[in-house]
């Protein structure tokens, strides 16, 4: 018997990722607006995975492998503020048609958005009880409310390294050159991610003005709401120190 040669579309499993769009609405843009609701949650799945092989490398004290992991993250999270341009090629007309048909889901359901605060170290118990998510994802949400976070493991990896001033280290430059690195990483993680945040919030301006949110949320006045969160404000307090 002759060996089966996988395809470049068997690998990719392509004939059920293309068939995975669900058409919500008789509209134009439909198939564009599922699509790019599910590219943001596999890239949702890439940055919880980074942020995991940083978190394990932190608590192994390998900064230099955790620093690998934290660029990839702020590059994806690059990406993710300039897709938003891509949703605001559509047309008020068009999303209001899509909205309509969306019956109480939202982006604000999703797991995985909740998953990366969590492990970054914005833990917030109160959303389990103040959202829709289906079983597994609720699961998922109590382990990482349960888990150490990525800030956990950078105090492990400060501590295991004689727990060095980092505003005298920022200040300075002179030192622990890897602990400094992983710092600005963290830094360009939380920034990253907070870009996308404010960039999100006018997309939905534009799109549903004041009009509350499909998944039971208040919004753009919620979404404005969300603009201070920091995952690390004791690294972002340093630049006040210096």
């Amino acid at each position: 018997m002759g060996t089966t040669t996988r395809t470049y579309g068997d690998i990719l499993k392509l004939d059920e990722l293309l068939q995975m769009q669900e058409r919500v609405a008789d509209a134009p843009d439909t198939l564009f607006f599922i699509t790019i609701h599910q590219i943001y949650e596999l890239w949702f799945m890439v940055i919880l995975h980074e942020l995991e092989q940083a978190r394990a490398h932190l608590f192994r004290n390998d900064l230099r492998a955790a620093r690998y992991h934290l660029v990839r993250v702020h590059q994806i999270e690059r990406v993710l503020v300039a897709q938003v341009d891509t949703l605001e090629t559509m047309n008020a007309r068009n999303f209001l048609a899509i909205r309509g048909r969306l019956d109480n889901t939202s982006g604000f359901q999703s797991a995985q958005f909740r998953e990366i605060e969590f492990l970054s170290g914005l833990k917030d118990e109160s959303y389990l009880g103040s959202t829709d998510v289906t079983p597994a994802e609720r699961e998922r949400l109590r382990r990482r409310l349960a888990e150490p976070t990525l800030w956990d493991a950078f105090q492990s990896a400060h501590r295991r390294r004689g727990g060095p001033d980092l505003v005298e280290l920022t200040r300075t430059e002179a030192g622990d050159r890897e602990l400094l690195d992983v710092v600005e990483a963290l830094l360009d993680h939380d920034e990253g991610f907070s870009l996308w945040r404010g960039r999100h919030v006018y997309m939905v301006e534009r799109h549903i003005g004041a009009k509350h949110g499909t998944g039971g949320s208040s919004g753009v006045p919620y979404l404005q709401a969300t603009l201070a969160k920091r995952f690390f404000p004791e690294l972002w307090a340093i630049r006040s120190q210096l």
